[in-house]
């Protein structure tokens, strides 16, 4: 049976064993695996995924070596809801399949399936970071072109990630934490662009002494077929111990948008998928994309969101406004982006752990008092936001039953101020802010 007749033959109560047993080869052989590339209960970590695959080699066939899975297929019963990502049964499906595709036997994996024969979501793991590619999409009817368009995806990926650095508060940080990424992922021989999205400021270009442009983004922008290509420009930092530069992109801020601030004109000439748009021609050339974001939820920050992958969200643990400004961020703007992102059938972008930035060495009250104003904050997001648990983005490191308010935080370094007035990354200049940055880009992205 082809995959809709197998759709059809399926009882509506079908069991997890019933459609693992009838559906999932059909599927990932309409994926373009055939029988000698797919491995049934593939084990990870002393479980087992339900399904792994990977393309065959003359020299070696998947089915026999088990060697480098190259996809990771969950699989539910039809009964269980996957199509409300705020269900419990979706969101420990989604855990599940996570910490597959995280365990240290899948180092090869890029990709996790989801589905219940009902409904199907593609994820895609980038280093340390699993996120939806595409929403949580009904499998009904003639399904060819919803399996085209996930073949499609897994065979022409988009390479970097697009990561959006967002709070809606000023100063905690943002633009310091983009141009320090950046430094230590090109440090790790990472191809990287960062973009100055916040034309009221221009601090992105500042901070390495560059000056905006005038006019060339809003250009770009305006455009029926946009490229941000011709307005990249190369940033390097020669440092004394390395025989080569370290370098990175950069994108600078426009001043004429600052002109053009009206929102509602803007609103008119510029897409709101227009950055997103742009950015598609050159992610092949990348690795990562960091998107300096204003603080406000207006229409350069919403378009930040909308182009990105990820948000990566600073706040300071000694300011209560950052704080809850980064819970709206997660619990109501992003949430806004991905509504719009699947209107054009992509899942929108997650958030990442919150991080405090250019945090003290306090203990005592002042570590109490942040504490409990998160405590207010997680509280208030549940009982306001239709439950939503904003508990593992402050606190990441806990679980359930088991609490733990281990924080990711980049501690105050004199250091890191001190860059600002050499226009160079603290990463690039001195080696106590490389070490505090690596360890940042190693808990999250490598």
């Amino acid at each position: 049976m082809n995959l809709e007749e197998v759709l059809q033959s399926l009882p509506a109560d079908a069991s997890e064993a019933i459609v693992e047993h009838n559906f999932s080869q059909p599927f990932l052989k309409a994926l373009g695996f055939d029988f000698q590339e797919i491995v049934p209960q593939f084990p990870v970590s002393r479980r087992a995924v339900d399904h792994a695959a990977r393309k065959n080699t003359d020299e070696d066939a998947f089915l026999t070596s088990h060697k480098n899975p190259f996809l990771y297929m969950e699989v539910k019963g039809r009964t269980e809801n996957l199509s409300d990502k705020n269900h419990p049964d979706y969101r420990r499906a989604v855990l599940q399949l996570k910490h597959y595709l995280m365990s240290p036997e899948s180092k090869t994996v890029r990709w996790g399936i989801l589905t219940n024969s009902h409904h199907v979501q593609l994820f895609r793991k980038h280093g340390k970071v699993v996120h939806p590619v595409t929403p949580c999409m009904a499998l009904s009817g003639d399904c060819r072109r919803l399996i085209k368009d996930i073949k499609r995806r897994i065979e022409e990926p988009n390479r970097a990630l697009i990561i959006a650095v967002y709070n809606n508060k000023g100063g905690v940080g943002k633009t310091t934490t983009t141009l320090n990424v950046a430094a230590t992922l090109a440090m790790l021989k990472k191809r990287v662009l960062i973009i100055d999205f916040d034309p009221n400021q221009s601090d992105l270009g500042d901070a390495l002494n560059l000056k905006p442009l005038q006019g060339k983004i809003l250009d770009v922008l305006k455009s029926k077929d946009p490229s941000i290509r011709d307005v990249i420009k190369p940033y390097k930092f020669e440092h004394p111990r390395l025989k080569e530069p370290l370098s990175f992109d950069i994108v600078l801020a426009d001043e004429d948008l600052v002109s053009e601030l009206d929102e509602t004109r803007l609103k008119q000439q510029v897409k709101f998928h227009a950055l997103r748009r742009s950015l598609e021609a050159v992610q092949a050339d990348y690795d990562y994309i960091l998107i300096d974001s204003p603080p406000n939820w207006r229409i350069f920050a919403q378009k930040a969101l909308y182009a990105a992958d990820v948000v990566l969200v600073p706040a300071r643990h000694d300011n209560l406004h950052s704080l809850q400004n980064a819970g709206t961020a997660i619990t109501q703007f992003i949430p806004e982006a991905q509504a719009k992102r699947q209107e054009a059938g992509e899942a929108g972008p997650i958030a990442l752990p919150i991080f405090m930035n250019n945090a003290f060495r306090e203990t005592g009250p002042q570590i109490q008092l942040m504490h409990q104003a998160i405590t207010r904050i997680i509280k208030e997001a549940r009982r306001n936001a239709n439950g939503f648990d904003l508990t593992p983005y402050f606190y990441p490191k806990s679980r359930k039953g088991h609490e733990n308010r281990k924080m990711i935080a980049i501690p105050y370094m004199a250091y890191i101020s001190r860059a600002d007035f050499m226009h160079v990354p603290a990463a690039f200049a001195f080696k106590p802010a490389r070490e505090q940055y690596l360890n940042l880009v190693k808990e999250y992205f490598v």
